[in-house]
């Protein structure tokens, strides 16, 4: 693809203010690159005796990013992401496009960067050869807690945030469970915003937890500047030769 093309991809992102609410605890600072998640844990007594007053919650972060080089990468072709109307769509349904998948929260002042940048990118993808999956990872509902998930959750999030969902006309979903879930690509998701680069054959190329001003546009970008690997080459059969008769 040509270097003129690629560089209109740079972003220009409008100001598009979200609100927030979900079962990720906010970043602790502004500048903070990830939310981390809030989980119950269960101890021995309660695991037993089914009690709710033995347990304790723990906050676990990750960060970091990761590349995969094309002879070692994962097939997530199974992947697929829902709308509110249940109807799917599967990465092998998108195979010859780059995929960028987006795990975020409604809690996440990070996941609104994110689904920023989504946003600014998602009137290119055609022109590009890229498709874009913004996946909320929020949980249907969290014990205890109150907090309110699923698509009623998410329809609210949108209503509050009308302008920007009816100006970048970018759909949501939801992950699909098992197989088709996210552990495609992570046993657990433990912070979120989580990008997820996939290439052109369905495979796992790049893995970003945390955001950073920017790094959507650059993701994309590297992913198709890329090239698809070389195939191996092929033994040359062999002649038959005729046996000499006796």
């Amino acid at each position: 693809m040509p270097r003129r093309l690629l560089s209109s991809l740079i972003l220009t992102i409008s100001c598009f203010a979200l609100n927030a609410q979900g079962i990720f605890t906010n970043a602790n600072s502004p500048d903070a690159a990830t939310c981390p998640r809030l989980m119950r844990e269960k101890s021995d007594v309660e695991m037993k005796y089914n009690m709710g007053a033995d347990s304790s919650s723990t906050l676990y972060t990750q960060k970091g990013d990761w590349f995969f080089p094309q002879a070692e990468r994962k097939d997530v072709s199974s992947f697929a992401a829902y709308d509110e109307k249940a109807k799917g769509i599967s990465i092998s349904s998108l195979k010859g496009k780059v995929v960028l998948v987006g795990l975020w929260s409604k809690n996440c002042n990070p996941s609104a960067k994110m689904l920023m940048e989504f946003a600014a990118l998602y009137p290119k993808r055609a022109q590009f050869g890229f498709e874009i999956l913004a996946i909320n990872f929020d949980e249907n509902q969290q014990d205890g807690a109150g907090i309110e998930g699923g698509w009623r959750a998410i329809n609210k999030f949108m209503i509050r945030n009308r302008q920007f969902f009816e100006v970048s006309k970018m759909p949501v979903f939801t992950p699909g469970l098992g197989k088709e879930g996210a552990s495609n690509f992570m046993d657990m998701v433990y912070s979120v915003p989580v990008l997820y680069v996939v290439d052109r054959q369905g495979k796992l190329a790049e893995t970003h937890i945390g955001y950073q001003d920017g790094f959507v546009g650059a993701a994309v970008q590297r992913a198709l500047r890329e090239r698809p690997a070389p195939l191996p080459p092929v033994a040359p059969t062999p002649t038959p030769v005729t046996p000499p008769q006796p």
